[in-house]
């Protein structure tokens, strides 16, 4: 079955009940980025629950980006076998059941267990629930793609947020998580027969080593989750030693990232179908080149996190539309596409804080991201790429 009969399939597919599949999918993106939120607000706590140093945190946190990363061509093959909606709901319950036992389990080896199959859960429920938010978007003939993005940004502010507040209520014991994961489980239940229901492509491809238009889409997407990936990591050790800032100060950098990201997230789709993808991705990649220029180049702290916002508003949109190319490549699944793209996408992500610090131990964080920084000129010039 080719990318022609998937659309055929998307055009069968009833108006009733078609908006209804847009909030649901909506909230599986919000419900996502609450878990992960908060899961970063307990990694210090099960850091000292399990006694280790913070080389072993390292090696805990890679082991999760590995089980995202080796699950992902899973997740296309699942999605053509049993269709998206099936795949979002049963690997949304398991990302729920796993991040309760990721954050209360004792002993290093069932730790490390935990940690691949939440990886790996999460990696699945990204890709699945991405390839039915390319069918709800290809169903309502209009822009949707940025906007589900926007409410993962948003989940992720609102996980850490609640996960900071559990902790400060005393139920940062892993109390709090049960009941956090408790709630992304009855969620996931509830919203999983309201999401879209388009039939499997059995016959078309679920995965394939990235080349052509696959390889371009994903390196590029590697590019961008390599900027996302180190302002996490180096944005609060940049700022201070740029600015002289104390470190409190400093994490507020990364927090105008995290806000003005969600929030042009969720202007995306207005921005698209007004000015196209193709000048939403060049003006994109030259924001995420000047805001990371400003960022490293200032020494004072406001022009800094100024620099950050930036990034945050020109990158918000730049992977929602390499996700919607990917799920509209010929020949191939909406899950197989996004499959391949994402994983290569993501295993920037994985690489690039190591090696910004390779650098870094030669140079400077300033001088690495400074190098980084072409990143969105690369994204800039290749803006075609995404043109429906």
């Amino acid at each position: 079955m080719s990318r022609i009969d998937d659309t055929k399939s998307l055009e069968r597919a009833p108006a009733v009940g078609l908006n209804a599949a847009r909030w649901s999918v909506s909230t599986i993106f919000l419900l996502n980025g609450a878990g992960i939120g908060v899961w970063a607000a307990h990694v210090p706590l099960v850091q000292a629950r399990a006694g280790i140093d913070t080389g072993v945190l390292g090696f805990l946190l890679l082991t999760i980006a590995g089980g995202a990363i080796s699950a992902m061509p899973l997740s296309g093959w699942m999605a053509g076998r049993w269709g998206t909606r099936a795949v979002v709901v049963g690997s949304g319950l398991l990302f729920a059941l796993m991040s309760a036992v990721l954050m209360n389990v004792g002993g290093l080896v069932p730790l490390f267990l935990a940690a691949y199959v939440f990886g790996a859960s999460n990696g699945v429920l990204d890709v699945a629930m991405n390839a039915n938010a390319s069918e709800v978007e290809a169903a309502r003939g209009i822009p949707t793609m940025s906007s589900f993005h926007g409410f993962y940004s948003l989940g992720g502010l609102i996980g850490a947020a609640l996960g900071g507040l559990l902790i400060g209520a005393g139920l940062g014991d892993g109390r709090g998580a049960l009941m956090v994961s408790a709630a992304i489980f009855a969620a996931v239940l509830a919203c999983g027969g309201r999401l879209l229901a388009v039939p499997p492509a059995p016959h078309a491809s679920h995965f394939a080593l990235p080349r052509g238009p696959a390889l371009f889409l994903g390196l590029l997407a590697l590019l961008c989750f390599a900027i996302e990936g180190a302002l996490v990591d180096w944005s609060a050790l940049l700022l201070k030693e740029r600015t002289q800032v104390d470190a409190a100060t400093a994490a507020l950098g990364y927090s105008a990232f995290s806000v003005t990201m969600a929030a042009c997230r969720f202007a995306g789709d207005r921005l698209v179908l007004r000015f196209g993808p193709l000048r939403v991705m060049i003006v994109g990649g030259l924001g995420m080149f000047a805001g990371l220029m400003l960022a490293v180049v200032s020494t004072q702290f406001w022009l800094s996190a100024l620099g950050l916002a930036l990034i945050g508003l020109a990158a918000a949109n730049v992977v929602p539309l390499i996700f919607a190319a990917a799920a509209r490549m010929p020949g191939m699944s909406a899950g197989g596409g996004l499959a391949t793209v994402a994983t290569l996408g993501y295993a920037g992500l994985l690489m690039a804080p190591p090696l910004l610090g390779a650098i870094a131990a030669h140079t400077n964080i300033a001088m690495a991201l400074g190098i980084l920084s072409l990143s969105g000129i690369v994204i800039a010039a290749n803006a075609r790429r995404v043109r429906p």
